[in-house]
């Protein structure tokens, strides 16, 4: 009797799922009702199955921005789109699934460890600042938050997945897989147009430096023409990857991929990810081939010292810049005209044409404006709150939301993170653990130097890689020791 139950409640409950599916088939649900349904159906196969969410992360999140731009056709722009939190979703439901797991096996490095605490300090504290000693209303620093919180526990999963190469190295291979694919859909937009969501997603967006003389810049699926340009440079960093991890025969055609990239960078017109991808290849052939620390450390100052120069030379040659305009920035001669022309005109001729602003001659207008505020003691400790304010910086922008500790605290952490990848370098064993190692080392350098003009690890694709593989990196150690037992037993 009791079978037979069951069975006429299973077969109810399939009866009421498909007829709730065919309704939706037919009538396109709201991005709420989108966001629901997601859950419902990946909550269990992704906490059952923690891998499957990875992989899920990895594939889905490049076309999220392409799914929301095509719910326009039938819903209008919501004021908050609650489709953006699905990447956000998904890790959370992956750390759901892992939390007994890293509980029952805590990191055997000591240095770790460390690590561990310090993110998971990170975590509660910014979720703390969304609610307390907070500049912005709660609304918005909630939103903010999305940012900041969700994909740090990537890096409590990269940790838990890094023993497994194999699985490490499939998905370096999906990540060039789609950057192939985004590219070909940016080189479509350029030379045969933009389909009819993206055209309504052009009159809803806010974005106005998405256009050049109202010509909207190739941004492929994703959300934005900078994150097209930074997964292109993280699909190089695979590609250099693969070159040294697979045979001579593939190697071509991963060499064929390398302009397909750098093209796909080129058209975005993106001015710090050109420099972000030159120092991918310099990084790679040139810093990494140096056996001396203190040599390294010295090529990487000269390489963000020149990124600088760069920026300022570009100012100084356009003819609207006057001669000294940097050296009365920093001498602190403006006066109150002078810092609205250079911080609110300038940036109003970007609206037309970013490459008629004074990047960063304004930038650094900006930036002093606010290192001056901190003069005032509970901004120079606790800054305004998150949400507060993105100073075009990564740096800046903790400064000025987290005051000294936040400035202080991201530098350390991505410098801590880059020593040790370096420091990991001179113990590996393994050539695949050696270049994985200097993949990630190239992707952190080649990101801290773009976040000095830019946030490019506070959304996808920058945030989750950023996270994941600095997780990877904490037990490339133990990785190393078991790639090296198993060629030992075979």
């Amino acid at each position: 009797m009791k079978n037979k139950l069951l069975f006429i409640l299973i077969i109810g409950i399939v009866a009421l799922a498909g007829h709730l599916i065919a309704y939706e088939m037919f009538h396109i649900p709201k991005q709420i009702g989108f966001v629901v349904i997601f859950v419902v159906f990946l909550f269990y196969p992704v906490v059952r199955f923690p891998l499957f969410g990875l992989y899920a992360v990895f594939i889905l999140s490049p076309f999220i921005p392409y799914v929301r731009r095509l719910f326009y056709l039938a819903h209008g722009r919501p004021g908050t789109d609650p489709l953006i939190v699905l990447g956000d979703l998904l890790i959370i439901m992956i750390f759901l699934g892992l939390f007994f797991e890293f509980r029952e096996h805590p990191s055997e490095q000591s240095d770790t460890r460390k690590f561990v605490r310090v993110m998971g300090f990170y975590f509660v504290y910014m979720i703390i600042r969304a609610f307390f000693f907070n500049i912005a209303p709660l609304a918005e620093s909630l939103q903010r938050l999305k940012y900041y919180a969700p994909a740090v526990l990537l890096f409590f999963i990269g940790i838990y997945f890094g023993r497994e190469f194999k699985l490490l190295k499939r998905l370096w291979l999906l990540t060039i897989l789609v950057g192939i694919a985004g590219s070909l859909y940016g080189l479509k937009q350029l030379f045969l147009g933009y389909s009819s969501a993206e055209r309504l997603w052009f009159s809803t967006t806010y974005f106005s430096t998405l256009f050049i003389n109202g010509v909207a810049r190739p941004f492929s699926f994703f959300q934005a023409p900078s994150a097209f340009a930074d997964y292109l440079i993280i699909s190089t960093v695979g590609v250099l990857m693969f070159l040294y991890w697979g045979r001579s025969k593939g190697a071509i055609f991963f060499v064929l991929l390398l302009p397909l990239f750098f093209y796909g960078i080129l058209i975005t017109s993106v001015r710090s990810n050109w420099i972000g991808a030159l120092s991918v290849f310099f990084v790679w052939f040139v810093v990494l081939q140096v056996r001396n620390n203190a040599h390294r450390i010295v090529i990487i100052g000269l390489v963000f010292l020149s990124f600088f120069m760069y920026q300022f030379v570009d100012d100084g040659l356009k003819a609207n810049v006057k001669p000294g305009a940097l050296l009365t920035v920093f001498t602190g001669k403006l006066g109150n005209q002078d810092y609205v022309d250079l911080m609110v005109t300038s940036r109003a001729q970007a609206l037309a044409n970013p490459f008629e602003e004074n990047s960063m001659l304004s930038r650094v207008a900006l930036w002093k404006y606010l290192f001056l505020l901190t003069s005032d003691p509970e901004m120079a400790i606790l800054g305004r709150g998150l949400g507060a304010l993105s100073a075009d910086s990564l740096y800046v922008t903790y400064l000025a939301e987290f005051g000294y500790p936040g400035f202080i605290f991201i530098i350390v952490l991505i410098c801590a993170f880059i020593m040790k990848g370096i420091k990991s370098l001179e113990s590996l064993s393994d050539p695949r653990t050696v270049v994985l190692t200097k993949g990630i080392i190239v992707f952190d350098l080649a990101f801290a130097l773009m976040n000095f003009t830019g946030t490019h690890i506070h959304s996808f694709p920058g945030d989750a890689y950023f996270w994941f593989w600095n997780g990877v990196l904490m037990n490339v150690a133990l990785l190393d020791k078991k790639l090296v037992e198993e060629s030992i037993v075979q």
